[in-house]
């Protein structure tokens, strides 16, 4: 009997997910890697998480039971693309103030599954190590490491820094995602991690494109669109511009699409029909962009340690380029446009994602048997 088989044999494992609220790219991820072993296997889902449960009813389909509790802090933001960092040690002293309190609460929710696997929530490793329950790691980066880059600034954030890096090296298991921002000796790394395409020609239909106008999606990871400069899109009528989650309802003005927040437009789709993205460096947006093949115009984050290896990320495999953020702020970037459409990366791997390769090593995981560290 294969490892599936024998898996299957034992009826549904029951799998827990404590995933990072912060952005959509951690969960997407997470919701990726659960999907492709989903496909696999039966399993049914514990989520602890505070990002948006939208998320998960649009993609996930299998049982899952979803319990909003906090598992990390992650980096408070005035806007997409400023961080706040005074704001952030405030919620981390209250975080870890409340640490015993959330880890008693969310410990007893995990005791009945087999894994527990945490997209970079320190809470979630503590809790299935209270629980008595293996934890994995899934990461391209970790809090600790995100925070020394301000700690020389912000001296308060060391003792964070050190707990947490503690909490990070009691999971029992560890996968890190390309593009990995600090390799580490761990048991798989994997391609990006991405949600799978499903419909995408359908999209420029659903979105009115007239014969030669060209998609622009327009994105901030999910954190607000500050500073779009409307009256400079509307004077470039040969591009229609995509705004996802700018409004509770659709509305489409001119050469603008405002999409509404009732996730009926999937954001893998969207971005494998653009023919351009342009916005913030994240992780999901990234991951998107490579699976799609879709040049990638990114506004990097100068404080923020991951933009840097994910602009170099983007800058090998994709049609790209950087737009300051000044000619962001200004709308300068629109007069940088080169002509569209822009070549579109055919040499990435479609066979195998990263996600398969992550369930695939799960499946056997659980098929010999997981063990808690001890």
């Amino acid at each position: 009997m294969s490892a599936r088989g024998r898996v299957e044999a034992e009826g549904p494992v029951r799998i827990g997910a404590c995933i990072s609220g912060h952005g959509f790219g951690h969960a997407t991820r997470a919701i990726a890697v659960l999907q492709a072993l989903g496909q696999r296997l039966p399993i049914e889902i514990t989520l602890v998480t505070t990002a948006p449960a939208g998320l998960f009813a649009e993609s996930l389909t299998m049982p899952y039971q979803n319990h909003a509790y906090m598992v990390d802090v992650g980096l408070i933001q005035h806007s997409a693309l400023v961080e706040d960092i005074p704001a952030t040690l405030e919620a981390l002293d209250a975080l870890h103030r409340q640490a015993e309190e959330q880890i008693a609460r969310i410990a007893p929710l995990l005791t009945d599954c087999r894994l527990v696997l945490c997209d970079i929530a320190p809470l979630g490793i503590a809790a299935a190590r209270r629980a008595g329950v293996p934890s994995l790691l899934l990461e391209n980066f970790t809090w600790d490491w995100i925070y020394t880059a301000y700690a020389d600034r912000w001296p308060q954030l060391h003792s964070h820094i050190e707990h947490f890096a503690s909490l990070f090296a009691q999971a029992d298991y560890h996968i890190q995602t390309a593009p990995v921002c600090r390799p580490t000796a761990c048991a798989l790394t994997v391609e990006p991690v991405a949600r799978p395409l499903r419909q995408p020609e359908r999209l420029r239909q659903r979105l009115f494109l007239e014969p030669g106008q060209h998609l622009v999606l327009l994105t901030m990871g999910g954190l607000g669109m500050d500073r779009v400069p409307m009256p400079q899109l509307l004077q470039r009528p040969e591009l229609v511009f995509v705004l996802p989650g700018w409004s509770r309802e659709n509305e489409f003005t001119g050469n603008l699409r405002f999409l509404g927040r009732d996730h009926s437009w999937y954001h893998p789709d969207l971005l494998a029909a653009a023919d351009l993205v342009v916005g913030k460096l994240g992780y999901s947006t990234v991951a998107e962009a490579y699976q799609a093949g879709t040049p990638y115009a990114y506004v990097p984050r100068s404080d923020f340690a991951e933009s840097a290896v994910l602009a170099a990320f983007v800058d090998k495999h994709l049609s790209s380029w950087r737009i300051d953020p000044e000619q962001w702020a200004s709308g300068g970037w629109l007069a940088a446009l080169p002509p569209l459409p822009m070549q579109r990366s055919s040499a990435i791997p479609k066979a195998v994602t990263g996600a398969d390769q992550a369930a695939d090593w799960l499946v056997e995981l659980l098929d010999k048997g997981t063990s808690t560290g001890g």
